[in-house]
């Protein structure tokens, strides 16, 4: 089962922003005759950033499978046993995370540290979740 991953508006606004001040400080530099290297190390701290938030709006999902939870943000991929999940909960958490939206499901697992993940439905996540491996803990 496939569940779509969240992007919430504030998303959007930052990497516009970002791409914004990336064009106009090229437009700058460029009016002013002066490439320097400051300028190639921003352009390239822009584009980087860019690698993150624009692929994260288009591959953004969250697989379950028979024995593990797949997580694919942008280009980050996690894979999670199922069976090692002790407990998943709700919470608005501000960490950095598999997650575009600050409405998160946060998934705790033996030996593994915690991934946070944001979904459009996430109810019907934690039931599959909940199906798959009755020892999880679920904490609101």
């Amino acid at each position: 089962m496939i569940y779509k991953g969240k992007v919430a508006p504030w998303w959007y606004v930052v990497t516009a922003l970002i791409n914004g001040v990336a064009l106009a400080a090229l437009i700058y530099q460029i009016q002013s005759d002066n490439l320097s290297v400051v300028f190639i190390g921003n352009l390239l701290l822009f584009l980087i950033l860019d690698l993150y938030f624009v692929p994260a709006i288009f591959k953004n999902e969250v697989a379950i499978s028979k024995k593990e939870v797949t997580v694919k943000f942008g280009l980050l991929t996690k894979e999670i046993p199922i069976q090692g999940i002790s407990c998943v909960r709700r919470m608005k958490n501000y960490q950095a995370s598999f997650a575009a939206s600050f409405d998160r499901v946060g998934i705790e697992s033996r030996g593994m540290s915690a991934v946070f993940i944001s979904l459009s439905d996430s109810e019907a996540f934690i039931r599959e979740l909940m199906r798959k491996n009755r020892k999880i803990k679920y904490l609101l």
